[in-house]
């Protein structure tokens, strides 16, 4: 796989409608995978069948639009033994409608994974630690 696979589309639908969209299993069962079992929370565990063979992987953001703050859902996922890659949808604010970005990136095994403070609250300081991926 390349690098990064990038797709954008336009859409004549609110970034909540969107949202709503891409976060509905029937919806993703008609494009995306034949089975999807999908947790919308960071953390949450991800499933997908396609074309008859598993995937599996973990959500690494849910977040949804709200107030014109764009929404970004976005999950890792593999398929046996492969490597792992990153699919994000990212929704913003376009006009009346809203701006769609699809990108699945490179493998996992190309990035290193550090620790990172997360959305959220938790801990003594409100900020809950979790893994991130960056470059390397």
């Amino acid at each position: 796989m390349a690098d990064q696979i990038r797709r954008t589309c336009e859409l004549d639908a609110t970034p909540a409608a969107v949202w709503q969209a891409i976060t509905d299993s029937s919806w993703l069962r008609s494009w995306l995978a034949e089975e999807v079992e999908l947790e919308l929370r960071p953390g949450g565990e991800a499933r997908f069948v396609v074309d008859g063979q598993e995937r599996t992987g973990w959500v690494e953001e849910a977040l949804t639009p709200a107030h014109g703050r764009p929404g970004r859902l976005s999950f890792w996922w593999q398929c046996g033994d492969a490597p792992a890659s990153r699919v994000a949808f990212e929704l913003e604010p376009s006009g009346s409608g809203t701006r769609l970005h699809l990108t699945e990136s490179r493998p996992l095994e190309a990035l290193d994974l550090v620790g990172t403070p997360l959305r959220g609250t938790g801990g003594m300081s409100g900020d809950l630690y979790g893994p991130a991926l960056v470059a390397a």
